[in-house]
């Protein structure tokens, strides 16, 4: 095979890439049809079609740049959507979760095939776009048998398959910042290859305002390999490069809503510097902990590739050269600053750590792969071990959690927010609720779906929510007599809460089902003392 490699070096990358693709896509798209709305999911949607349509970046523009959004929204302009620019929503142009709702639930096209086509969209793209480059980049260094341990890691990457799987700018971002160094790893550097390499940061940068961090990372890398390698810099080269990534961005916000972009860079680093609620492991905070990611990447990403990135570092740490600093340095470039930032909500804010993760892991399972016989079997068997794992988990990729955590099940006592329960288990909830025959249900979600679009019936109890709560009353009686409460993990931890014990108590009964793994189903059936605790939480507010 490794000669093979070497005599059709593109016909084997690109069928091995096709195929991690195949199974990606395939656990992909099991989590869309499984899952409801996350949290930003319509707010996204509803501003990447009204930015192409409309052109005037009028939802969200201060919160994330434009480009994600909109590739997500491309296929929906083959569809006959109603725009509802008469809203009062729309008009005032402040209610920007309230329009969201009306724009998915309230349009000519079911919610679930509005939303899951521009998902099936974005993980397709997506994760095309980092199968090519993680299978070419191994490919290149390692040979066929790199690329194809690059595949198995990419393909069973619940953190990959979940983001890459929602509508939001978490995947395209981390796409394009893995894009960018790949690009730039290849020598010798033509012209076009910088000028590529411009395109992918401009883009990576007019996706998430997290990406300034970006082009740093690359002047590192350049300045270094010029050192390493003795080398005369190539500033024409570069400025063609920088050139390229401005023209991008600007292009994005065609040119004249540029002032935008900054306007957007300065509202997020306010917030980032102003904090926000989060979990971790029993505590809570509003200005981070240095070991929330840490902490995340550990138990969020599976054991096996763990193991094999851990290797494959090592690999490169005892022998560096120039080459690997294009696979290693940028990975830490992003991880450490977010260490320090105080809005720690969800592993996804390091996202684009993860495919050089597989590049790490890949260069760890072609070395152990490449030993005598018994290591060869070890390498075989965690590889066994990894794809069981996700598999488990499957279509709930985004409730995944490796051994040390106790898995899916063990989870919530760790983390909460988007790295587990993101609202969108309402698909879930209702499938278990048929399964009691449908019973009424207080509820106390935390997300932005509409559980009556899925058939739920409940009563609303301390629900977190963006979306006005008029929209959300529910279709049962206050005085209805309550057997069943369910309550989404985030709100089951207090996170959100003033009183961040509100629903300890039913920490103590056990739930009859764990919905998604996110959401917790309680019958409180012959529990008289459950029962008298149920009207408090009819007052819980929010902080």
């Amino acid at each position: 095979m490794e000669s093979l490699s070497r005599r059709h070096p593109s016909f084997l990358y690109i069928g091995i890439a096709a195929l991690g693709l195949l199974v990606f896509s395939g656990l992909g798209t099991a989590f869309i049809r499984a899952s409801g709305p996350t949290y930003d999911e319509p707010v996204h949607l509803a501003a990447g079609y009204t930015d192409i349509v409309d052109g005037r970046y009028r939802l969200n523009a201060r919160d994330h740049p434009p480009f994600g959004e909109m590739w997500a929204s491309l296929p929906l302009l083959g569809m006959r959507l109603r725009s509802f620019r008469q809203s009062a929503d729309w008009l005032r142009g402040r209610d920007q979760y309230n329009y969201a709702d009306l724009f998915l639930y309230r349009n000519d096209i079911p919610a679930d095939q509005l939303l899951n086509t521009a998902r099936t969209w974005s993980l397709i793209t997506w994760g095309a776009l980092l199968a090519l480059g993680l299978a070419e980049w191994s490919s290149r260094l390692w040979g066929a048998s790199g690329a194809a341990w690059a595949m198995l890691f990419f393909a069973f990457s619940p953190p990959l398959i979940s983001n890459a799987s929602l509508v939001t700018t978490d995947m395209p971002a981390a796409a394009l910042y893995f894009a960018t160094f790949w690009v730039l790893s290849r020598r010798p550097r033509k012209t076009a290859v910088w000028a590529a390499a411009g395109a992918a940061m401009g883009l990576a940068l007019a996706s998430k305002f997290s990406m300034p961090v970006l082009p740093l990372a690359v002047l590192v890398c350049l300045l270094s390999e010029r050192k390493l390698r003795a080398e005369s810099p190539s500033r024409r080269s570069w400025l063609l490069m920088g050139a390229v990534a401005l023209f991008i961005v600007a292009a994005v916000y065609r040119f004249r809503y540029l002032p935008l972009y900054f306007d957007g860079l300065a509202a997020t680093s306010r917030r980032i510097n102003e904090g926000r609620s989060s979990f971790l492991w029993g505590s809570y905070s509003t200005t981070g902990s240095l070991l929330y990611f840490p902490l995340a990447l550990l138990i969020k990403t599976p054991l096996p590739a763990l193991a094999f990135a851990a290797l494959g570092l090592a690999l490169w740490l005892g022998a560096p050269d120039a080459e690997g600093l294009w696979r290693v340095f940028p990975a830490f470039a992003y991880f450490i600053p977010a260490l320090f930032s105080k809005t720690q909500i969800g592993y996804r804010h390091i996202l684009p750590v993860y495919p050089f993760l597989v590049l790490w892991a890949a260069h760890g399972g072609t070395w152990l792969w490449r030993r005598a016989r018994p290591w060869r079997a070890a390498a075989a068997a965690m590889a066994v071990w990894l794809i069981i794992g996700v598999l488990r988990v499957s279509p709930y990729q985004l409730a995944y959690f490796n051994e040390l955590a106790g898995g899916p099940a063990g989870g919530y006592r760790f983390l909460a927010d988007s790295n587990l329960d993101w609202g969108q288990d309402l698909k879930a909830l209702a499938a278990e609720l048929r399964r009691l025959g449908n019973p009424p249900v207080l509820l106390a979600y935390f997300g932005v779906g509409d559980p009556s679009y899925y058939g739920i019936h409940y009563l609303p109890m301390g629900v977190v929510t963006n979306v006005d709560s008029s929209r959300r009353r529910g279709d049962t009686p206050l005085d209805y007599p309550w057997r069943y409460v369910a309550v989404s993990e985030t709100n089951l931890q207090g996170v959100y809460y003033v009183d961040k014990k509100a629903f300890s108590w039913l920490k103590d009964l056990k739930p009859i089902a764990r919905p998604g793994w996110s959401m917790f189903l309680y019958d409180l059936k012959g529990r008289p003392e459950a029962q008298k605790k149920l009207a408090a939480m009819l007052g819980l507010r929010r902080r």
